[in-house]
């Protein structure tokens, strides 16, 4: 008989949900996914000490690094992203993150407090940035810019969790991390996106069979500099928050870690110019952009993952 399970979780920074509709004596379906969303934050996390991330940040430049296979596939791909998107998204945001107070993960820290920022230099990564070495599993880096996989590898995590629950024979679900969300099967779920300007309320409600989902907002992790206020979006142009009318981008991929990447992306560019970016670039996957000025700016391309919507 199948049944809806349900699993709820801490990880990453963030809580992960997991509901999966399967028979009830099937295989340890939670166990499988703790124990994975557990594996990847010690792998991939760069406020931990001693995960495999940490460990690559810290080791020297034109050196050839055998890394973990898990670090070693979600850096691949962010980098191969990094290169679609001619480095607006790129992981090489590590060093600018800390530079300007985001040291330590909100989830631990609660608000990041007044924070002095120092002088550097911002250096624009290119395609010689890094360098793989996929028999050995091994990169060589040739940047000292410090490696940031937050919101894609969150989003990439999400996406083999779904593999592996597929792989048991779990035909209909939905993972939630944070807001990541990757939804499959038969039936369709009800998606809320948060309104930005009150996270009490949704801004708007999908109703979504398959596909993923990830939302990027300028608005919930932000602290201050000299009185002046940032937040976690860094532009990979510039090393700097972006100057844009974008406070909140929700994106629809075939993949978490693809709809990830958008959402960062939408939130640098300004709006109208972004709708034609993710056009051009990415004509499959659809958004909903949500500006300074309240407008709400959905593309007609929505219409391939949400059967229907309620505002």
């Amino acid at each position: 008989m199948n049944v809806e399970q349900f699993l709820i979780m801490n990880g990453m920074g963030t809580v992960i949900k997991v509901q999966v509709t399967g028979d009830e004596q099937s295989l340890n379906w939670k166990q499988l996914m703790q124990t994975w969303f557990t594996m990847f934050e010690k792998v991939c996390s760069r406020f931990l000490n001693d995960s495999e991330l940490t460990k690559l940040n810290q080791s020297p430049v034109d050196v050839v690094i055998q890394i973990h296979p898990i670090l070693y596939d979600v850096l691949q791909a962010a980098f191969e992203y990094a290169i679609k998107t001619n480095f607006y998204f790129h992981p090489f945001v590590g060093t600018v993150m800390k530079n300007i107070g985001y040291a330590d993960s909100f989830h631990k820290q609660g608000i990041l407090r007044e924070h002095k920022e120092r002088a550097s230099l911002f250096r624009v990564p290119s395609e010689k940035s890094l360098s793989f070495f996929p028999a050995l599993k091994a990169v060589m880096k040739h940047t000292t810019e410090e490696i940031d996989l937050g919101g894609i590898g969150k989003g990439w995590s999400v996406d083999q969790a779904y593999h592996l629950l597929k792989d048991l024979g779990i035909n209909a679900g939905i993972i939630d991390a944070g807001g990541d969300m990757l939804i499959w099967g038969d039936v369709g779920r009800k998606v809320g996106v948060t309104n930005p300007f009150n996270e009490n309320e949704d801004i708007a409600q999908f109703f979504i069979s398959s596909g993923a989902v990830a939302t990027s907002n300028v608005l919930y992790r932000r602290w201050k500099i000299n009185g002046e206020t940032r937040h976690h979006i860094i532009h990979g142009r510039t090393g700097k928050n972006p100057n844009s009318d974008v406070v909140q981008a929700t994106a629809f991929a075939e993949c978490v870690t693809e709809a990830e990447v958008i959402a960062k992306v939408l939130c640098m560019l300004p709006s109208d110019e972004g709708i034609q970016w993710l056009k051009r670039n990415f004509p499959q996957s659809a958004c909903m952009i949500v500006t300074q000025n309240s407008r709400l700016l959905i593309t007609p391309s929505i219409s391939r993952y949400v059967e229907r919507m309620v505002m």
